[in-house]
């Protein structure tokens, strides 16, 4: 059995022949060929992880090229949708070319040459094809997608190969040869194709986390393939006319659509804003000339990107005049096999017209991946070699993206492999090679005359990963300008029940879903810390962010409040948007009271605020994977509708720490500095009986100052001796009142 070895797809340098004879030959250096065990003329199949094997010629190439590159023609990279880089394996198949008994050609000329010359009349039909018999023999090997130019009567037109019909209907092959009784037609598709050619399908080929969308369109398309068993439907069945994608910004809706092409269709169609013309004049006789070769070239599709921008919502009582042609293009394909596929991110701002069970009635959600999605995502990046990457990797990856979409995904894997070079080639350099040298052995393009790269695999490791996480952020994050808090468990002294309320209400949700389910217990929706200043409220938050490695989005109560009308509540609701496109998030409202203040009969702006605030938590739009934390100092003149059950149900008080909690926070802070031994904590921490966690570091650091003066004086290095600490007792005073704690225990009781 021949070997399967990767190659890279790089363009031929020489002029092709213009009867494109050598379309589907690829060129491999003598080494390569040998390796493979083919000779020239030899048939080959070329495989590559995004799309079904390609059948291909073997060739000896003309110039020098490296063992691991394969030359290909313009022609057939455009046939095959194969691109400049692409990784193939190449393999060996026995057998000869099959003949072709019938072929069929469209007309695929731009829209400049359909208006000018028309399309091709019944009449004229028969000269076209008679000029096509001489240049397909010239060609010799066809295959579906291949494009060729032809000029008759002073008309170049270009057209498209779109169905062969070989001798062999099941063959797998994707080349044949044609002969001087192979039969052409143009325009429609010849009879005596098998309809099982013709099957269109979405393939999941290169898409991962995607498979329901995939189900859900092929559903949709069933209504355009003849199955041999399928049911008849009823008179008043019509098939799906349009299809809507939406979700957020990099969750795959191009990659979607780009599959949507492959789906076997005989003609796709692309609009986008730049396909337009300049004027609505012109966009609209383009979009019916659209519609219509559509129609006449079925099955087909038409793909529409970025759909709120050519057919945006009504602003005023006069509708778009390009949505009433969509609208009227799309009623007119009532019995046409032809599909529409749109997509967008923002489904709301559609024309509401389009978005009827008549035209666009089949809408398609693309959410943020979940766990197990990003792995299939990442899989499919990633191939079927392993590349450096293994599953294990894979699977530690897909659990710490939280909220990372596709796009974030094969940015990561980018960023994981540059780290991994560069740790590499420090661990190289650091040898007895010189980095100069290195980077001659890993040079991945060379000289032409020489042999493949001979450096060392790719060896990522797990650190490469936790440095690139640092620097790729969701897409969802990148719009808030928020670094990422880097404060641990171990930094905080003492709070050990109020951190494990904290873990349970984060890490059940993601751990132990199906737990939950089984008990019908719903995951907390919001959390309330409130208590003195001083007590570690906003540092526990911040450790609860690090410690889960969700996305966290900060939010200080007053910088929501603004001096014009609406703008607040349009803050608050964006913060909302942007926690649930990136869950599972938190959202931390620091000072709560300063936008949930108890509503009176004198308020004013403020209760719009908070009413936004009420809704967005526990509204009609249900809030999932998204924790509400919010930290006040005033509980007491918070409004009641905040924390009834559903919003922030769980109440937790951090008060000032006791005597075990204190000697934490002393040893955490003194563990990093030089302390006489003549220092006892234990004795420290009783002498500051009612200080907060805050006043207990703020005591360290003065004492510290205290040393620091002595050094200056002394001009020696200076320990902090339990002087300097007796001197900070004195400088720092308790500002939590026993009648304090007393208030919020008051508060404390009344809600129970």
């Amino acid at each position: 059995m021949a070997d399967v070895r990767s190659f890279t797809i790089r363009p031929v340098t020489k002029n092709a022949r213009s009867d494109l004879k050598d379309a589907f030959r690829i060129y491999l250096s003598s080494s390569s060929l040998a390796a493979l065990r083919l000779r020239a003329d030899d048939l080959c199949v070329l495989s590559s992880a995004e799309r079904p094997p390609k059948t291909a010629i073997a060739w000896t190439a003309t110039e020098n090229i490296q063992a691991t590159v394969v030359q290909t023609s313009r022609a057939l990279q455009e046939s095959y949708g194969m691109k400049v880089g692409e990784k193939v394996a190449i393999t060996k198949i026995d057998g000869a070319l099959e003949n072709i008994l019938s072929v069929n050609v469209v007309d695929v000329s731009d829209e400049e040459k359909i208006e000018r010359f028309g399309a091709i009349s019944a009449e004229e039909r028969c000269h076209w094809e008679w000029a096509l018999e001489f240049q397909l023999l010239r060609c010799e090997v066809l295959s579906k997608g291949l494009t060729f130019d032809l000029e008759l009567k002073g008309q170049r037109r270009s057209l498209q190969v779109v169905n062969i019909h070989s001798e062999n209907p099941s063959s797998s092959r994707t080349i044949f040869r044609f002969t001087d009784k192979t039969k052409v037609s143009i325009g429609a598709v010849v009879e005596e194709a098998p309809k099982s050619s013709s099957r269109i399908c979405v393939e999941p080929t290169g898409l991962g986390g995607l498979s329901k969308q995939i189900n859900d369109l092929n559903e949709s398309l069933s209504d355009l393939n003849m199955e041999p068993y399928s049911p008849v439907m009823p008179e008043f069945y019509e098939h799906s006319r349009g299809i809507l994608l939406y979700g957020p910004k990099g969750t795959g809706k191009t990659s979607l659509l780009q599959q949507i092409e492959k789906a076997g269709w005989q003609r796709v169609f692309k609009i986008g804003t730049a396909s337009l013309g300049r004027n609505n004049h012109e966009s609209e006789a383009k979009l019916r000339t659209i519609f219509q070769e559509a129609a006449r070239s079925k099955p087909s599709v038409i793909i529409i990107d970025q759909l709120d921008f050519i057919a945006p919502k009504k602003t005023s009582a006069e509708s778009s005049s390009l949505s009433s042609v969509l609208c009227e293009s799309l009623d007119a394909l009532r019995s046409a096999s032809v599909l529409v596929v749109a997509a967008t991110r923002h489904p709301n701002n559609v024309d509401d017209s389009l978005r009827t069970p008549h035209r666009l009635g089949t809408e398609i959600e693309i959410q943020v991946p979940t766990a197990q999605d990003r792995g299939e995502i990442l899989r499919a990046i990633r191939g079927p070699a392993s590349s450096g990457l293994n599953d294990e990797l894979i699977e530690l990856l897909a659990e710490k993206t939280h909220g990372y979409v596709g796009a974030d995904l094969f940015a990561l894997l980018q960023t994981i492999c540059r780290k991994a070079r560069q740790r590499q080639m420090r661990e190289h350099s650091s040898g007895n090679v010189s980095i100069s040298q290195s980077l001659e052995k890993l040079d991945l393009v060379g000289d032409e005359n020489e042999e493949a790269p001979t450096g060392p695999p790719l060896n990522i490791q797990e650190n490469d990963i936790w440095a690139a996480l640092q620097e790729i952020r969701p897409t969802a994050m990148r719009e808030v300008f928020l670094e990422t808090p880097k404060v641990r468990w171990s930094d905080i002294g003492g709070q050990h029940e109020i951190k494990k309320r904290l873990q349970q209400a984060v890490e059940r949700p993601l751990k132990h879903p199906q737990r939950m389910q089984r008990l019908n217990v719903k995951s907390k929706k919001g959390v309330l810390l409130y208590g003195p200043p001083g007590c570690s409220k906003t540092l526990t938050v911040k450790a609860l962010a690090t410690e889960a490695g969700l996305n966290f989005l900060a939010v200080k109560g007053a910088e929501i409040l603004s001096m014009y009308v609406g703008e607040s509540e349009r803050s608050l609701r964006e913060i909302f948007r942007k926690a649930r496109a990136a869950r599972p998030s938190i959202i931390f409202f620091d000072e709560i009271d300063a936008i949930a203040a108890r509503r009176s009969s004198s308020s004013s702006g403020g209760v719009n605020v908070l009413t936004t605030l009420l809704n967005e938590m526990d509204g009609i739009e249900e809030l999932r994977n998204v924790l509400v934390i919010a930290a006040t100092n005033k509980p007491d003149v918070l409004d009641p509708a905040l924390m009834r059950p559903g919003r922030l149900d769980n109440i937790l008080y951090i008060g000032p720490p006791d005597f075990e909690a204190r000697k934490e926070i002393l040893r955490i802070w003194t563990d990093k500095s030089v302390i006489h031994e003549e220092v006892d904590l234990d004795e420290l921490a009783a002498q500051t009986e009612g200080y907060s966690g805050a006043e207990l570091v703020s005591i360290c650091e003065t004492a510290g100052d205290a040393a620091l003066d002595e050094e200056d004086e002394t001009m020696q290095e200076q320990a902090i001796a339990l002087r300097h600490f007796e001197y900070a007792l004195d400088q720092v005073r308790r500002q939590i009142t026993d009648d304090v704690i007393r208030e919020y225990e008051n508060w404390r009781d009344g809600q129970k």
